[in-house]
């Protein structure tokens, strides 16, 4: 059954709207069909009708020459008025007085010759027809019912429409949560897609277009992540190649003469050689491959960081609870945590590290006493070999901007978030949010 329904069903986005339209059609034309043929048919009967028999009867009766043919009057009237009955009296719920109009008329055509009087129900039917009847000249009466009012449809009407209403409503949002169901998950993918996770393809489902879609763009993913890792094999190949001549000149710079000149030589060399494992260290970072997530206990590894720092007689100051366990590659948090140390100490005189827990997340906050990055810097430092804020000594030769950039891509790989902000009174607060939650 579920094999014949995926035969059946519309492969295009055109044809599943054109059949979401033609079921609402039926829908609401089976419902509309099945409340009219669920009513009973209107009486034929009318007020004006039935009055107008019981006066023709009336005058033909008392038109009669014998009794025989007052039967045969009798019996031909019933035909149309079935409710016709002969009475020799009236009750006692008998009434001249009456606010139904067409009986006022009634009477303005008899004239008075003939009596006319309305039969409420009696005590033992309360709810039957009213009856209306004349009394004829040989003060015998006749009597017939009269028809009920017309039912008032107009109830029935409304909650036939919102039952319509409700229905197509229902239908249409399931018709188009299926539709627009793939089309978000493609939109997430594509918001979500980052070159630093592998994230799993996007399932290949729905109507004809999305399906395309969904192909095009797991290729598009795949052609993107191959052409990053051919640059960064490329890259880290140049990087690799380069250390070596440069080794070579360096030595051979050792044997220049003692001049000025020998000193720039070692000096340029050097910076070359500090830029070249600059770049193959952050190319290193961004290799996702390479990340072992164990569950530890944060402050135990920060402090084993800090106590390094301390022991090299840098100013630092650490602050953590006892314990705080996360899910997380130790060896890359020590590796970010030591670049912002790095760039506190390089750019102020004191560094605080800190460790806070927040709701779903661990912090680590590394805040430096410094100049700061001011606002419109903040989204262009963490980018490679960003250099152009004075202020923070960026005309240094011994940086090349990627101490924040591997800090950023090591948060990113542990799913988490970098935020640069002001320091009180004045420095950088940079702050490492970790989700709590394992990583996929």
């Amino acid at each position: 059954m579920t094999r014949l329904l995926h035969y059946l069903t519309p492969r295009h986005i055109g044809s599943q709207i054109a059949v979401l339209i033609v079921m609402s059609l039926a829908i609401a034309n089976g419902v509309t069909a099945t409340v009219f043929l669920l009513q009973p048919p209107p009486k034929t009967e009318s007020t004006v009708g039935v009055l107008a028999g019981l006066a023709f009867t009336a005058r033909l009766l008392d038109a009669a020459p014998t009794p025989q043919a007052q039967a045969d009057i009798l019996r031909t009237a019933r035909e149309s008025l079935p409710s016709l009955i002969e009475l020799d009296a009236l009750p006692p719920t008998a009434t001249d007085f009456t606010d139904i109009r067409p009986i006022h008329d009634l009477r303005a055509v008899l004239g008075d010759r003939y009596k006319v009087y309305v039969l409420r129900p009696g005590e033992d039917d309360r709810r039957g027809p009213p009856r209306v009847a004349i009394r004829l000249s040989d003060h015998q009466f006749i009597a017939a019912e009269l028809p009920p009012p017309p039912s008032n449809r107009l109830p029935m009407l409304i909650g036939t429409v919102m039952f319509l209403a409700v229905v197509l409503t229902l239908l249409f949002l399931w018709v188009g949560r299926a539709l627009t169901a793939p089309l978000a998950r493609i939109t997430n993918a594509a918001e979500q897609f980052s070159v630093d996770r592998l994230d799993a393809p996007l399932p290949e489902s729905g109507p004809a277009e999305v399906r395309g879609l969904a192909r095009a763009l797991n290729d598009m993913r795949g052609r993107i992540r191959a052409m990053v890792d051919d640059r960064t094999r490329m890259l880290a190949a140049i990087g690799h190649d380069l250390r070596t001549p440069i080794t070579r000149l360096r030595l051979r710079a050792e044997e220049i003469e003692q001049t000025p000149l020998q000193g720039q030589v070692i000096r340029d060399l050097d910076t070359m050689q500090y830029m070249v494992q600059s770049a193959l260290a952050f190319l290193r970072e961004q290799s996702t491959g390479e990340s072992q997530h164990v569950l530890v206990d944060l402050p135990s590894v920060i402090q084993v960081l800090c106590d390094d720092f301390a022991d090299m007689g840098h100013p630092l100051s650490y602050n953590a609870p006892p314990h705080l366990y996360l899910h997380c590659d130790p060896d890359q948090i020590t590796r970010a945590v030591m670049n912002l140390v790095h760039n506190g100490l390089k750019y102020g005189t004191a560094v605080t590290v800190r460790i806070v827990s927040e709701p779903g997340a661990a912090v680590i906050e590394v805040e430096d006493n410094g100049p700061g990055i001011g606002a419109a810097e903040r989204a262009k430092v963490i980018e490679p070999f960003y250099r152009g804020d004075p202020a923070r000594g960026l005309g240094n030769g011994a940086s090349f901007g990627l101490g924040l950039s591997i800090a950023s891509t090591i948060v990113a790989a542990h799913s988490g978030k970098l935020e640069l902000n002001d320091a009180k009174p004045h420095g950088l607060l940079a702050r490492m949010i970790l989700p709590l939650s394992r990583p996929a």
